[in-house]
């Protein structure tokens, strides 16, 4: 047995949540140990029910996180409300079920969507750890395949929640992965539902009429520019002598690569102002039919910035900690801004048409090599084409979402783990070589990827030497509203996140930069946030 437990402990942790009735809490006790000792993360909730809405927020966050449910099936489980309102959850996160047998019960008693699965029993106490071997292996079936399982059902919800708005939908590279992911289903993972299958369908469909369109865009816009460019030439030269050569050139980008892209692939996928007001926390949006950034709303809220005086590992830069109130939801792209983004400006007529060069790849990359300049001249180009105000995060911004209400370390604890991140000495298989493909490590609270590790991201604010400086006209102190800090010297901007060439201590939520805004490196990247009409 310590063999089979040594074996499976080197897998990925899965995580398991536990619904029991109360009067089983010893089995339950003795389940989550023997998961434990398997390497499975357990996920239970053992606090009697005392503020109920507080509580339900609680069990609905564990639920969320976890991979498989594990139900125990018992005479007072099938008769309990909670555990019920559990199941009606999970199901609703389309989660996969595992119900398993510790006290005899009637079929008729079980709740239906859990009666039409097998059972696994562990009625009888003698044969307890061979009821846990076998739970093992059926949690431990194909947990990739089925942690997509459950990425596609929450995609599929939001789309149907949201009136099948076409800006959810997949499109390439993700729609192919789906369509993969779909065709190699495990024999024994649980089926796709009918709502992730007619989103997969749609996605498929929407990209393939997009396609279209945009061929017949492209022979109608063939016909058009010929008469265009005649037109515009004759105006360019009649004016030659006296209009700026810079602005006519801007002006023939706009008229000839900007407005026709920000037509067919953007404004028809832009948020209307009721649209924009009713998006609540953790919401996905994007406002482009593709390669543009995909958004979520991050809530309001207040933390604490900066170093607590018992991190040992915190540079003076990082102090005093202080109080900051964030006072209305924004919106931050779930992963840094990729190669196939940037690129997209280029052809569409914005970002200074500089074309940064690569060292890994380009398409789902993370964009390197592009200064705090080149990173403005993004944020107005998407803001040009969507008529919205998408900018850099400020630094307070940044590490709030990076937070995402933790307050230890590092975002996953006070210590750095092993491949939680990219950096050099993180574990994972681009420490010190080159970027991850964006996604490649797991989110956090907030479903932002790679918010530390990976590449240091810009952002707006001006470095200052820590977050109370002296100057000739009196003290500053950072702002405690969220807002950019640009007073004084502005040469240099504040990076955050580390990157995959450094050190852990600079993978901290604390950690903290300064680079000169024209500086194009290797290891800076960014991503950018959106403001948000107020409900």
């Amino acid at each position: 047995m310590q063999d089979t437990v040594q074996a499976r402990s080197v897998e990925t942790k899965t995580r398991v949540f536990i619904s029991y009735s109360r009067k089983d809490m010893a089995f339950a006790d003795k389940l989550e140990a023997a998961l434990k000792m398997r390497g499975f993360e357990v996920l239970i909730d053992r606090q009697e029910i005392y503020a109920f809405e507080d509580w339900w927020k609680r069990i609905q966050a564990l639920i969320g996180q976890s991979d498989t449910i594990v139900f125990v099936l018992s005479p007072d489980s099938v008769r309990s409300d909670v555990a019920l309102k559990e199941v009606a959850h999970a199901a609703s996160l389309n989660k996969r079920f595992a119900p398993i047998v510790c006290r005899h019960v009637e079929d008729s008693a079980v709740p239906e969507t859990l009666r039409r699965l097998n059972f696994i029993f562990f009625d009888d106490p003698s044969l307890f750890y061979a009821s846990a071997d076998k739970l093992v292996d059926a949690l431990q079936t194909d947990i990739g395949w089925v942690r997509k399982h459950t990425e596609y059902g929450e995609r599929a919800r939001e789309w149907i929640e949201n009136a099948c708005a076409a800006g959810l939908l997949l499109r390439p590279p993700l729609i192919d992965q789906a369509e993969t992911w779909l065709a190699l289903r495990p024999t024994d993972a649980p089926a796709p539902t009918a709502e992730t299958e007619r989103y997969l369908a749609e996605s498929r469909r929407a990209d393939t009429d997009i396609r279209l369109a945009e061929a017949k865009t492209r022979r109608r816009w063939r016909f058009a520019q010929a008469a265009i460019f005649v037109l515009l030439v004759g105006i360019i030269l009649g004016l030659v002598g006296w209009i700026n050569q810079a602005s006519i050139t801007d002006q023939w980008r706009y008229w000839t690569l900007t407005w026709p892209y920000a037509r067919a692939q953007v404004r028809p996928y832009v948020l209307t102002q009721a649209k924009e007001r009713a998006l609540t926390p953790s919401q996905l949006f994007k406002e482009c039919a593709r390669d543009c950034p995909e958004m979520v709303v991050v809530p309001a809220g207040t933390f604490a910035m900066g170093s607590s005086q018992t991190d040992k590992q915190a540079d003076n830069s990082e102090f005093p900690q202080h109080t900051v109130t964030i006072a209305k939801p924004f919106a931050v792209s779930i992963y840094e801004l990729t190669f196939a983004d940037w690129d997209t400006c280029v052809a569409a007529g914005g970002c200074n048409d500089y074309k940064p060069s690569d060292e890994s790849g380009r398409g789902e990359r993370p964009v390197i090599n592009v200064s705090w300049d080149d990173a403005q001249a993004y944020a107005a180009w998407l803001s040009q084409v969507t008529g919205k105000t998408y900018r850099l995060l400020s630094e307070a911004e940044y590490e709030y979402a990076a937070r995402a209400g933790t307050t230890t370390e590092y975002l996953w604890g006070n210590g750095i783990g092993k491949n939680n991140a990219s950096c050099n000495g993180c574990g994972s298989q681009w420490d010190n070589k080159q970027t991850a493909p964006i996604g490649s490590f797991p989110p956090n609270n907030f479903v932002l990827y790679d918010m530390v590790g990976n590449l240091w991201e810009w952002t707006e604010d001006c470095y200052h030497a820590s977050y109370e400086i002296d100057t000739p006209k009196g003290n500053l102190d950072a702002p405690g509203d969220g807002s950019a800090w640009t007073s004084n010297d502005c040469s240099s901007r504040v990076v955050r996140g580390g990157s995959y060439d450094s050190n852990p201590v600079y993978l901290r939520s604390a950690a903290r930069a300064g680079y000169f805004h024209d500086n194009r490196s290797s290891f800076i990247g960014f991503r950018v946030g959106r403001t948000l009409l107020a409900p």
